[in-house]
C-alpha cells in the first residue's frame, strides 16, 4: 500500500515539474521570437550553457528539475554528461529537434503543426540499466543527458529516459500539456520506429506529431 501511495505521489510531482519547465519554456519563447532556449553551447572559455540556465528565471525553482523517482543527486553531488563533461542539475531533457535539426539555430514554436502531439521535456535523470521499473545501480557512473533523442539511444548499453513510474514516462507535450505513456520502443524488437519523427507513446511523437512540416494531410508516420 505504501509503495503504491509513494509511486502515485512520485508521479504526481515529475507532472507538476514538466508543467512548470512547459510554462517556464513557452514563456521564455514568448520574449524570444517563439523560440526555445538552445539546448547546449559550449562557450569559448570552455564553459558550458545549457538550457537550464536561461529558464530559471522564468519560475524553475532548484527543486522543480528533480524527478523523485529517478532524482538528481544533492547536497554536492553532481551529474555530469558522459561525453562532453558538463554538469547536469536535472532529471529532464529537452527534445533537441527545437534547435539545428531541421534548420540552422532555433525552431519557432509558431511553425510547429501539431503542438499537442510533439514532446517538449520527458523525464530523464541518473542512466539506468533498464527501462522499464525499479531503477537498478550504474555501478556508480554518475552520468545524465539534459538533451533528449529518442528512446532507442543508449550510452554503454546504459538507459537515458527509463521508465520509473510502475513501468510508464512522464513527459509533456510543446502545448503544455503532461501525461503518463507507455513507451512503445524502448529497442529494435519493438518493431519499426523512426527515430526522428516517430511516436513515443500513446499520441506523442518525437516531432510534430510524426508528420513533417507541410505533410499534415498525411496518416502519421507510425
Amino acid at each position: 500500500m505504501w509503495r503504491w501511495y509513494r509511486a502515485g505521489e512520485n508521479r504526481a510531482v515529475s507532472l507538476s515539474n514538466l508543467h512548470r519547465l512547459a510554462s517556464a519554456a513557452l514563456l521564455y519563447g514568448q520574449d524570444w521570437d517563439e523560440c526555445l532556449p538552445r539546448p547546449t553551447e559550449h562557450k569559448q572559455d570552455g564553459s558550458w550553457h545549457t538550457w537550464v540556465d536561461p529558464l530559471k528565471p522564468y519560475g524553475v525553482a532548484r527543486e522543480r528539475l528533480s524527478n523523485p523517482a529517478n532524482p538528481v543527486p544533492g547536497h554536492g553531488s553532481i551529474l555530469y554528461h558522459p561525453t562532453d563533461g558538463y554538469a547536469v542539475p536535472t532529471s529532464y531533457a529537452l527534445n533537441r529537434r527545437y534547435w539545428g535539426t531541421f534548420a540552422a539555430g532555433p525552431f519557432p514554436m509558431d511553425n510547429l503543426e501539431l503542438q499537442a502531439q510533439t514532446v517538449l521535456f520527458v523525464e530523464a535523470g541518473p542512466l539506468s540499466t533498464q527501462t522499464r521499473g525499479a531503477l537498478q545501480p550504474t555501478n556508480g557512473a554518475a552520468i545524465a543527458l539534459l538533451e533528449y533523442g529518442d528512446t532507442l539511444d543508449r550510452v554503454n548499453s546504459l538507459v537515458p529516459y527509463p521508465s520509473t513510474h510502475d513501468g510508464s514516462m512522464a513527459v509533456v507535450a510543446a502545448d503544455g500539456h503532461t501525461v503518463v505513456l507507455r513507451v512503445e520502443h524502448y529497442t529494435s524488437a519493438d518493431g519499426v520506429h523512426d527515430p526522428l519523427y516517430g511516436r513515443i507513446g500513446a499520441d506523442i511523437y518525437n516531432w510534430n506529431g510524426g508528420r513533417p512540416n507541410g505533410e499534415v494531410d498525411r496518416p502519421p508516420r507510425e
